[in-house]
């Protein structure tokens, strides 16, 4: 009886160990092999892999771009190494010299593409759609609309504000194709949030001020402004101006909301109907005309005491400024003739 336990051991024994010794070479090995042999590939390559598809269908996807050769070999291997819970949609970009297992690796770790997307100072919602859109992670049209939709307008506290502009603040924002419109527009929002200092609050409070007014007056500032030292002193002059109950009457309010406006404010603009129109409207406009820097808010809370209720561009970056209106004509009659002058001399 014994001996007849034994040998029945012994051929368990013996059946362990040659099934190991097939999967070690049928299995094992050529995984390992096929693991570290370079890939196929000559050009780098773009795959976007989609929300809940399995490893088989991954892997067509790779060979159907060039990154794989089959997709049998993949599948085994990334079940054999228990992967196959564990894979991540996104974009991925492939690249030569990689082998196999760099490939699901990525995947496993969910190492995607990276959009990098610069929102400039002064940008207005229509600028950060537009930048949106080429970079390919949210339609324009989607953008603009989220961004003046008033239940999402207020869900993200701001009430007094007719839509996200002034809010998105200009920054560099690292991306990915999961991004939509909506994670894109709350992600500025959060910056702008963060970046929005505590004790800013009470200081708009003591000058009477809503955080939307200084935003908008701000948002006047950024388009104004070229020097960071004037920005300050535009500031000062526009609330002169409210001081004294004179129109705020800044340019850029005038051509607002023309969308994709360039070129010159021509004096058709400034007698345009507009409820931006800082020449025929008095106060401040609905709202922000562009998304401000930190520097023009900060002049906004912290204006330079001046005498000033006038200025014009000298069209060199910089401006004129005047106290008196006569003042202010003699500086534009003074900046046309240095400007013909300039025109002449290049003639």
């Amino acid at each position: 009886m014994t001996r007849i336990i034994l040998r029945g051991i012994g051929w368990l024994a013996v059946t362990i160990l040659t099934g190991v010794t097939l999967v070690f070479t049928f299995v094992i090995v050529p995984i390992f092999f096929w693991a570290y042999e370079p890939l196929p590939m000559k050009t780098p390559q773009v795959v976007i892999i989609p929300q809940g598809v399995g490893v088989f269908d991954i892997a067509k996807l790779l060979v159907k771009s060039g990154v794989e050769t089959d997709p049998y070999r993949p599948t085994v291997a990334v079940f054999f190494m228990k992967w196959h819970n564990k894979l991540k949609s996104g974009e991925y970009a492939f690249s030569f010299p990689m082998n196999h297992l760099d490939v699901w690796r990525k995947i496993v770790k969910g190492n995607v593409v990276h959009h990098f997307v610069t929102i400039v100072e002064g940008a207005t919602i229509f600028d950060v759609a537009e930048v949106l859109d080429r970079s390919g992670i949210a339609k324009r049209d989607e953008v603009i609309r989220l961004a003046k939709d008033k239940n999402f307008v207020n869900s993200l506290g701001f009430h007094d504000a007719p839509s996200l502009e002034g809010y998105l603040f200009p920054a560099t924002y690292d991306f990915t194709k999961k991004d939509t419109a909506e994670t894109a527009l709350k992600r500025m929002v959060k910056e702008f949030k963060r970046r929005f200092k505590s004790e800013w609050y009470q200081r708009a409070r003591d000058m009477n001020l809503s955080l939307h007014q200084v935003i908008t007056l701000a948002s006047m500032v950024e388009k104004e402004a070229v020097k960071d030292e004037e920005r300050a002193i535009i500031a000062g002059v526009f609330f002169n101006r409210l001081k004294i109950g004179m129109p705020l009457q800044s340019d850029p309010t005038a051509v607002y909301d023309l969308e994709n406006f360039r070129g010159p404010v021509l004096k058709s603009h400034l007698a345009r109907p507009s409820p931006y129109n800082t020449y025929l409207i008095k106060g401040f406009p609905p709202g922000p005309i562009c998304n401000p820097g930190i520097a023009s808010i900060k002049a906004v809370l912290f204006p330079a005491s001046v005498p000033y209720l006038y200025f014009v561009s000298d069209y060199r970056g910089g401006h004129r400024f005047s106290t008196t209106y006569e003042e202010h004509l003699q500086a534009i009659r003074e900046v046309s003739a240095s400007m013909n002058q300039d025109s002449r001399g290049k003639n």
